[in-house]
């Protein structure tokens, strides 16, 4: 019998999940090719159909992120960041060679992935629920919020209590410098500091309790709309798409 905590906690999520399916509604579609271009950095998200956790076991991990190491270098794609949720994936990756090798790159994966799933499981049908978003992420400041973003998921959905502490994310590979094949060192990564201990220290000052409330909360900007930005650089983009600033 199920508690009322149980109860609670599931009304919750239900509540969580049409506010999210509501946004989604209410945020324009923007074609990929105004979202991915040659050297755009894009955060990459979809969601398990019908929000079973098709990336539940560390088994199912583990494809996910072979099958990221194995078709990222034909395809033109440096994986920057990720975290591998139970439910869903998220990867910032740059496209070295424009949105057709990039669209190409996420069909192999998520087609060889939903296979893969199907099989383990002698199931049929859609693994991935909807369209994969994969807003534009602007230089700078912005490309560090999203890794932070996928850093602390695992915190904010009560997996761990710290980053570190969970094994699917490149927080240890940039937190700690272990060694980690799938990732190209972020440019802004790169950039906080002159050698490889002061980049490592700065990384995880940026996890400090004060600093990293904002992101231990769910961030529809960061996710479900089309550009990651300051004001000024996603509203000049989105006229640049037809919609307006506000889309």
């Amino acid at each position: 019998m199920r508690s009322w905590g149980d109860l609670r906690a599931a009304r919750r999520w239900r509540n969580q999940v049409g506010a999210r399916l509501a946004l989604r509604a209410g945020v324009a579609r923007v074609p990929r090719k105004h979202l991915v271009g040659e050297n755009s950095v894009n955060h990459c998200t979809w969601r398990s159909h019908n929000f079973s956790q098709a990336l539940g076991t560390p088994e199912a991990k583990e494809k996910f992120l072979a099958l990221l190491t194995e078709h990222k270098d034909e395809h033109g794609i440096e994986i920057n960041s990720y975290s591998i949720m139970n439910t869903h994936p998220h990867v910032q990756c740059r496209s070295t060679k424009g949105q057709k090798e990039f669209s190409k790159f996420w069909q192999v994966v998520n087609h060889r992935f939903a296979r893969f799933h199907n099989k383990v499981h002698r199931a049929r049908g859609q693994v991935v629920m909807d369209r994969m978003t994969s807003p534009t992420v602007q230089d700078g400041e912005h490309q560090l919020n999203v890794m932070r973003y996928g850093d602390v998921n695992p915190v904010r959905a009560r997996l761990v209590d710290s980053a570190k502490e969970w094994a699917w994310s490149s927080y240890r590979h940039y937190a700690f410098g272990e060694k980690n094949a799938l990732i190209t060192d972020a440019p802004e990564y790169l950039a906080l500091g002159d050698t490889p201990a002061q980049r490592r220290k700065a990384y995880v000052h940026l996890f400090a309790t004060k600093l990293i409330q904002p992101f231990v909360v769910w961030r529809s900007d960061l996710v479900i709309g089309p550009f990651v930005g300051d004001p000024s650089w996603t509203a000049a983009r989105a006229m640049a798409c037809g919609l307006s600033p506000s889309s």
